[in-house]
Formats: structure tokens, sequence, C-alpha cells
């Protein structure tokens, strides 16, 4: 164990430290570390961590997983030939003995594969929305112990937005998060250059990420009980990725509860219905898409219309607010009217051209402007029945507008985040400069890509532990370590078991009662022959503790 602190560099001893729960506030040295690694109390607790994925791969000796048993001390040698330890092998039995792999599932028990498939397609659309969504208005966050969060009001909005549950779009976002889709930008969450890409891309490829997540957080026991119970066992992200339908197990949930994502993202893929090539533009102002759009065309839409209705066939509308809030962003109306002339299947219907004409009229009939001396906003209107409206409207109260002179109310929210939330109130807003020009809102703003790493002081304490061990002489680890397992055992007046080299190739094995332990020799009391023996640590090749202290 002394030799693996001392081969680690100081990433991924922080990492080893954080995910081993190691105290980080002061410790005996290393070699008090090392020993608290290998605890098989401590070891057993780690295992239990271990989520089923993890767990059988490293059971079946995948390279891949005892290299990363080695990051987290649950394995020792080098990185070519990683070897698991004993304990950890003996809880890793332990544990996959109630993962499930003997329930029997009956093909004829299993939801039919076209609602799994629509139930996929759709967290897969869900997901684009989510991560549209955060350009739509500026969304709050939380960062505390727990990691980045979106805030529960924050994700019941949009949960309101997208037609969805909160239950499913919470740990949706978390997946997101971990994914690094969407990042911070000063007080709002924005998505990432990925989370950008991420949209685009196409659905299944979308799914199989999401899917990735599902699999790393599985559980054995919540493994175990998806295969033999999935009634009680569905959950809304088994629901969302159509693992489940109604509480019934899919195929694609039956691939993935045996660590076939390739075979269940290739079913998927035979039943996910073809792209459309257009929508629906109706007189009433609704579109419908009467099948899954291309992700570029969704998007092109989304920043026309809002959405209604979310499925395999999903239902859009168009309103001043939606032409509006396209015009504040910078798009035309000439821009809009192309979007829609090449979407539509059925041409321009006459309400949507008189629709397009009056929101051009009205765009800008309430201007937001930077405040020219302190931070903030000042917004005016031309028209007082608008300026009546705003200075009343619960929808737009968290700005604090207030009135300031004649005709004009105050804010010190920023002038994007002032536009955007009038905007989404249904007020013709429009960003103006100090020339009192209209100017389209700032570039969506693209968050940059999160650095997930240890913590500053997991990297404090890494450096100390690897200046430590470092010092240590290499040569001596194990009769170090030999000498610290016999001193344990004095202390504790218990039996150890030490293999004993006698020289000429020849071994032995001893039951003691360790007695003292100095001057690099070992005096005991041996348990079979009762006498009292003294031994050079050096010639002591192992040693094995005895749970049980000596009563004798």
């Amino acid at each position: 164990m002394l030799q693996l602190l001392r081969s680690l560099d100081r990433t991924d001893l922080a990492a080893l430290a954080s995910w081993r729960r190691l105290s980080m506030r002061g410790s005996n040295g290393a070699m008090d570390i090392a020993e608290a690694l290998a605890d098989e109390v401590a070891i057993g607790e780690a295992v239990a961590r271990l989520g089923w994925r993890d767990a059988s791969r490293l059971a079946s000796g995948s390279v891949e997983a005892l290299q990363l048993a080695r990051l987290r001390g649950l394995a020792v040698g080098t990185p070519e030939a990683p070897e698991l330890l004993p304990a950890a092998s003996a809880a890793l039995t332990r544990q996959l003995a109630g993962s499930g792999d003997d329930a029997n599932v009956e093909q004829a028990d299993l939801a039919p594969l076209p609602q799994a498939t629509e139930r996929a397609h759709g967290a897969a659309q869900l997901a684009a929305d989510a991560i549209a969504s955060l350009d739509l208005a500026p969304r709050a966050y939380r960062d505390g112990r727990g990691g980045l969060q979106f805030g529960a009001t924050t994700v019941r909005r949009i949960a309101a937005e997208l037609h969805t549950e909160q239950t499913v779009l919470s740990p949706l976002f978390e997946w997101l998060l971990d994914l690094g889709l969407c990042s911070p930008v000063a007080d709002a969450m924005r998505p990432t250059a990925a989370g950008r890409t991420f949209r685009l891309s196409a659905p299944l490829d979308r799914w199989r990420r999401l899917a990735e997540c599902w699999l790393a957080e599985l559980s054995v026991a919540d493994r175990a009980g998806l295969l033999s119970d999935s009634a009680r066992h569905a959950t809304p992200q088994t629901e969302l990725l159509g693992l489940t339908v109604e509480g019934r197990l899919s195929q694609l949930g039956l691939l993935l509860a045996h660590d076939d994502l390739h075979a269940a993202a290739e079913l998927l893929a035979s039943a996910l219905p073809e792209e459309v090539a257009g929508v629906y533009l109706q007189p009433d102002l609704s579109i419908i898409a009467p099948g899954p759009l291309a992700p570029v065309d969704e998007q092109a839409l989304q920043a026309v219309a809002s959405l209604e209705r979310r499925g395999l066939a999903s239902s859009y509308r168009l309103s001043e607010a939606s032409v509006t809030h396209a015009l504040g962003t910078g798009l035309s109306i000439s821009e809009i009217e192309a979007t829609l002339a090449r979407l539509s299947l059925t041409g321009i219907p006459q309400p949507v051209e008189y629709l397009l004409r009056e929101a051009s009229n009205r765009h800008g009939r309430v201007r937001v402007r930077e405040h020219p001396v302190r931070p903030g906003t000042i917004v005016t209107s031309q028209d007082p029945a608008l300026m009546d409206a705003l200075r009343v409207d619960a929808a737009v109260a968290p700005l604090g507008l207030r009135q300031s002179g004649e005709g004009a109310l105050v804010s010190s929210a920023s002038r994007d985040t002032v536009v955007l939330m009038l905007l989404d109130a249904r007020y013709p807003a429009s960003a103006e400069n100090a020339e009192g020009q209209l100017v389209p809102l700032r570039p969506r703003e693209t968050a940059p890509a999160r650095e997930l790493g240890p913590s500053d002081a997991a990297l404090r304490f890494a450096d100390a532990l690897h200046e430590e061990a470092t010092r240590l002489d290499a040569g001596d680890d194990a009769q170090t370590w030999v000498q610290r397992q016999l001193e344990v055992a004095r202390r504790a007046k218990s039996e150890v078991t030490v293999r004993v080299d006698l020289g000429g190739g020849k071994e032995t094995t001893l039951r003691l009662v360790p007695m003292s332990v100095a001057a690099g020799r070992l005096r005991a009391r041996d348990l079979a022959a009762d006498v009292e023996r003294t031994l050079p640590i050096r010639a002591i090749l192992e040693v094995q503790l005895s749970e049980q202290p000596d009563v004798e």
C-alpha cells in the first residue's frame, strides 16, 4: 500500500483521499494512511459504494476496472498488472451475491418495444429541450457542499414550460451537469459548447449518453430489484429512458441491466421513427410536426414558436409573444418568415402573415437600456397603459421595477435579464443602446467547460502525503508494514499468523501472540508449542491479524 501511495501523482492521490473519505485534517503519517486504506472494514465500506457495473466488471477481472480499483486503493501492484486486495475480493463476492443474476425474466412479461421506444425518444427530446431552456431566461442555481444544483423553484418552472414533471427533470439536470453540458456564467446556468453540440446530435446519441449516466449510478440492490420486481423498483429515471413502461421492464432495460448498452442502442436504432422533412403550419397558428424533426430544424422552429406538446408527433404554437421573443434575440421578420416558409408543408396562412406584421409593429414599444450612472437598467415606453401594467404586474415583480422620473422605471437587474423576463411575461420588450437604437440581446452565452477535479484541501493533503511516502525507503516497505502489523497485535494482545522464511527456500507458519517488537526482532509466545520465541523481523514474510484478541 505504501508503494501505491508513492507511485500516484498528486491529482490521483487527492482523488483517492476523497473517494475513500479519508480525514484530511491531519494524520499520523503515510504509514497510518496506508493502514487505514488496507483496513478490512474500510475496504468493505468502499466496495459497498461501488455501483453494480463497476462491481461486476471488477469481479470479471476487467483490466480497466482493476486499474480504477487501484486508483481507489482497492488494488495494488503496477498500472499494467494491478492485483485486487484479498479483502476487496471477499467484499466484492459478498456484495454481488444479491445482484439478481439468478432472476428469471420472461420475454412475454416485457413491456412492448414501441412504447419503450417512444419513451426513449422522448428522453432524448426532453434533454435537448432542457438545454434549450437555459437560453430562454436566466436560470438560477446554487453551489453548495453538494456541488452545483438547480434550485427546486427553477426546476419547477422549467418543468411547467416543458410540460413534464419536476421528479423527471431534476435527475435529468443532474445528468446534464455530470456530463458537462451546462455550467454557470455569472448568476445563471448556461449551456456549454458540449451542451450545444449535444442538442444538435442525433436522438440515439443523446439517449446513449443519458443511459450511461443511469448505468453508472445503478446500485447492486436496485439492479436486483429491477430484475425481480420491476413494478416496485421502477423509478422516474427508468420510466423516462424507456427501461420500464408503467412499471414493466422493457427489453431496453433488460439489456442495460446486463451491461449491454451497445445492444440496447442497436435495438433502439432499429425501432426509432424516421425524421420528417417539414411541419404543418395551421391558420389557427398551431404547428404540427408529424414526426421527429432533424435537430437543426427543431432548433430553428423553437427559435420562433413555443412548444405545446412533446411526442413523436409534437405540436408548437406561434404567438405574438414567441415572435416578439425571436425579434428580441436579433432575428428579423424576414428571417422568421424564411424559417417558416422552409419548414412548412402547407405554405404560410394569412393569419400567420398578419401575426408577423402586428408583432413587427409592436416590437420595441417597451425599451430597456443600461443605466448611464449606476448598475442597472431604465425601462421606458410611449404607451402609458403598458407602463401602468408593468408597475403592478406580479409576473415581473422579481425585477423590482420602481418609478424614476417622468415615464421611466428602473431596475437593478441587467439589461438582458430585464428584457428576457419582460418577453417571458408577454411584453413587447427590446434592448436599446445609449443612442436609443434598438439592438439585439447579447449572443446567447456559452458557458466555459467546468473543470472537475479534487478540492484545494485534497491537493494539499496529497502533497504532504506524497512527500512523506517518498521519504520512506522503498526497500523497507515490506519490513515496515510487517513491524506495524505486529505492533498493532502486541497492543491488542491478539493472535497473529506469521509466515516465516527459514532459508534455503523453506517456509513455515506460526501462530503467535507478540510480546515485544523492538530492535528488528519479535519476541512472542508460540501458541502451538506453548514456548516463547524470538524471530528476526526480516525473516517474517507475511502477517495475518486475528479478528479476536487472545484471552489465554
